[in-house]
């Protein structure tokens, strides 16, 4: 990952890619699909997306997030008390009801956070590059076990109108990626005014999907 082009972009303030208001698939698809026994969510490349705060009203959440002023931002910004302390190769900011993890993703083990009911990725595998997908959806699995499931948020244009981020990425592209797991595509909605997050695209059109991914037992994963 290049981690000095998010780290200039979180220095300079460049956070077109920052949705203001919480993305609207928590609450018409998230929620509906909770289990009396969900009790940790994972969010992976998480910036100070505010996503986390509705998150924490339903369960524990733990994110990673590569820029301390991301993470600063994030608890500042939501009038949030925290504390911080250094865990390894990690700086670890946390409250009663979240936790963020400081630091870079390909470092972070799956031993260091506990159960994962769910992991939320909403602008993680869009933001990185193809060449760059698959390893991350590779460290990804790792976090995973029988009870996991992933909740993705993608985006799809034509390709050739637009040189990410964001990336577009097509079901074809995620069934392949998650090749050996459950993959289901449960919406698809059209942004009529092509507004990703605090940018207008320049492309013919705009869809976001949304895919919830889990292990396939009938494949032993």
């Amino acid at each position: 990952m290049n981690n000095s082009f998010w780290q200039k972009c979180w220095e300079r303030n460049l956070l077109g890619f920052h949705q203001h208001d919480v993305h609207p698939f928590l609450a018409e698809y998230f929620d509906k699909r909770l289990l009396a026994t969900d009790r940790h969510v994972f969010v992976p490349l998480c910036g100070k997306t505010l996503d986390m705060a509705y998150l924490a009203k339903l369960m524990q959440v733990t994110g990673n997030e590569l820029s301390d002023i991301a993470c600063r931002d994030f608890f500042i910004g939501n009038n949030i008390a925290y504390q911080k302390h250094n865990v390894g190769e990690f700086e670890k900011y946390t409250c009663q009801q979240l936790t963020l993890l400081q630091g870079d993703f390909f470092k972070l083990s799956a031993n260091a956070i506990d159960r994962i009911d769910w992991i939320y990725d909403r602008a993680a595998l869009i933001a990185l590059p193809t060449t760059m997908q698959q390893q991350y959806v590779n460290h990804l699995k790792t976090f995973f076990s029988s009870q996991t499931r992933l909740f993705l948020v993608t985006v799809e244009f034509p390709i050739e109108q637009l040189i990410g981020p964001p990336f577009a990425i097509t079901e074809t592209d995620v069934k392949s990626l998650f090749s050996g797991f459950k993959v289901e595509c449960i919406a698809t909605h059209e942004i009529k005014d092509k507004q990703f997050a605090q940018r207008k695209l320049d492309v013919d059109y705009l869809l976001e999907k949304l895919y919830i991914i889990s292990i396939d037992d009938a494949n032993g994963q």
